[in-house]
């Protein structure tokens, strides 16, 4: 009889003790998952931490980290080495390493516009491109390296019919200091950061896209690699849903996304912060198709213009570079 009075005291304790591990349990059965961003924490990556401060990663079952980008950090050696299993990349990241073999896979489009502008002053006489002809423009980037700004630059100036000899090259220069002091009179620029930046210093702008010249080009994508496409689909696919449904929670109240922003911002400037919200929403909805949406005749066009700007020496098998089963299965399933 005491034995079994012993037992029927410890009952409790037992179904406590398993209540817990239970739970401890469910905690480690979330599946791991880290995204490398391409640059610093900012409101470009906005979709991302509305996700994550709207449990919409946590009912996906996942737990998510993000890897802050930078100037030195090796964002696609990230991916390629397993560090994460996803990354924000362009376009051209994508088409020049998956020629050198490296097996990229984009899934979505973020920004499904490019962020790239190139900017003058108002009444600097410039207005159209043929204007362009005798000016200076800071767009080039390093040497060997293949940079948006110069390759979609040359790529308008061929649109327009003007020779690159007539306009002179300075290399871009993220501070803008040339442009300010008028020893530039075009910059390149992200219309996201950049033109933010300017028009802070007090600059009155008039921008040229190159999107309205035949220039079409996606910006942030999100990228995984052909190697978690075939192990891990349903990841991909968990991963892909949040972070989409994210953007649209972000874009719907952008208020209560700029609070998720300012929680990782590296700069603690909200207003700032506010005005790349702001400028980067029409990129991510265009008002046509849906969030993250691609089209094989996007890739052919910006494959074409990075043939013909040799940034590629030959083309790719564009159907490898990217996939839409992804986006399919998620808006099939009711996604938004």
């Amino acid at each position: 009889m005491a034995l079994l009075r012993w037992l029927l005291a410890m009952v409790p304790a037992v179904f406590i003790c398993l209540a817990g591990c239970g739970e401890r349990a469910g905690l480690n059965l979330r599946e791991r998952a880290t995204v490398q961003l391409k640059w610093v924490h900012q409101a470009q990556f906005a979709g991302f931490y509305a996700a994550q401060e709207n449990g919409l990663y946590t009912r996906e079952n996942l737990q998510v980290d993000f890897l802050e980008g930078g100037e030195e950090v090796d964002v696609v050696g990230s991916l390629l080495s397993g560090k994460a299993q996803f990354a924000v990349l362009s376009p051209e990241d994508v088409l020049v390493r998956r020629s050198a073999g490296a097996p990229l896979v984009a899934v979505a489009a973020l920004y499904r516009r490019s962020a790239v502008v190139y900017a003058v002053k108002k009444g600097s006489g410039i207005g159209r491109l043929s204007d362009f002809r005798g000016r200076t423009a800071a767009v080039s980037g390093e040497k060997d390296s293949f940079c948006e700004f110069e390759y979609q630059f040359r790529a308008l100036l061929k649109r327009a019919g003007l020779p690159e000899s007539e306009v002179d090259f300075l290399p871009y220069d993220s501070s803008y200091k040339e442009f300010i002091e008028d020893r530039a009179d075009i910059t390149a620029a992200y219309i996201t950061a950049g033109v933010v930046k300017l028009n802070r210093e007090g600059c009155e702008l008039d921008l040229f896209r190159p999107a309205d010249y035949g220039i079409r080009f996606y910006s942030d994508l999100l990228v995984t690699t052909e190697k978690m496409l075939v192990r891990d689909p349903g990841l991909v696919e968990r991963f892909s849903r949040a972070t989409l449904e994210g953007w649209r929670i972000a874009l719907a109240d952008r208020d209560a996304a700029l609070d998720a922003v300012m929680k990782y911002a590296r700069i603690k400037d909200r207003e700032y912060q506010s005005a790349m919200m702001e400028a980067q929403a029409p990129l991510v909805d265009t008002g046509e198709d849906r969030i993250g949406w691609m089209k094989e005749k996007d890739w052919h066009e910006m494959q074409a213009v990075l043939v013909e700007e040799g940034v590629l020496t030959s083309p790719v098998d564009v159907s490898r570079a990217f996939t839409m089963a992804v986006l399919e299965r998620i808006y099939a399933g009711g996604g938004r």
